[in-house]
């Protein structure tokens, strides 16, 4: 779904014309506003009232996801020695709590390091106590730091983020993506041309998401592969973006967007 409001190119869009865009993506309509309207639930977009609709923006994760991916990463700060983690107890009874802890750090950049204990670069611990509130009782989360030597720390890094399996599946991307590219002409405005952009990345902009912004460059292994990744989805933007986000456009003009 961000990726949808990226190629528009905007926050926020009309009821109608995103359920039309998720059709073109295969939803059917009812599949598609049940679709908004579990997200909804799970403050993922929130919705302004429109004439006999709704407009809907993007709120909570899929906000800074879509932030993230429309601002560009950062340059990560160098290595300081610290971790900063999450370290939590929470029964079986509250497994609903533990799931949702336990996805909303991850999508906030926090790896595994070992059960109950995850770590990240930065302090996210605001971001996830707004989400998520007070662990239930008899269930604890405490906040605390973490300090490793350079070495030590490289390794829980490749551990807690799966840093092999990421880079590999990023070098699989860049090369499906350079070869399309390559090997295909750019289309004409159309829905066609919109479900083929979306497939073609085929969660290539979802893996970058799972490294962390702020993951020094000390932690990472050597001939790191995501500038490589970032670089060819450059070019994939450039080639079949345009038309993509011109029938999106079109959509939302019918639309009074």
């Amino acid at each position: 779904m961000p990726f949808l409001y990226g190629v528009a190119g905007r926050e926020e869009m009309p009821g109608a014309a995103l359920v039309r865009l998720l059709t073109v993506l295969g939803l059917t309509t009812g599949a598609a506003r049940s679709l908004i309207a579990r997200m909804r639930r799970d403050g993922l977009i929130a919705a302004t009232p429109r004439g006999r609709g709704a407009d809907y923006r993007l709120s909570g994760p899929f906000l800074r996801s879509f932030r993230q991916i429309r601002d560009g990463r950062p340059e990560p700060p160098a290595w300081d020695g610290l971790f900063h983690a999450i370290f939590y107890t929470v029964p079986e009874a509250q497994r609903a709590y533990r799931d949702q802890l336990r996805r909303a750090a991850t999508l906030a950049g926090y790896g595994l390091m070992q059960p109950g204990v995850l770590i990240s670069p930065t302090d996210r611990r605001d971001r996830l106590a707004a989400e998520l509130g007070s662990a239930p009782r008899p269930g604890t989360v405490y906040f605390g730091r973490v300090e490793l030597p350079l070495a030590d720390a490289a390794t829980v890094a490749f551990r807690a983020w799966e840093l092999d399996e990421l880079d590999r599946r990023y070098r699989e991307h860049a090369a499906r993506l350079r070869a399309a590219v390559r090997n295909r002409p750019v289309p004409p405005p159309s829905a066609t041309a919109l479900l083929d952009y979306v497939q073609l990345f085929d969660g290539a902009l979802t893996d970058t998401l799972r490294t962390p912004l702020a993951l020094p460059p000390e932690l990472l292994p050597g001939d790191w592969s995501l500038p490589a990744l970032l670089a060819a989805t450059g070019e994939v933007y450039a080639h079949f973006g345009p038309p993509a986000t011109e029938y999106v456009q079109s959509v939302l003009a019918e639309h009074g967007a």
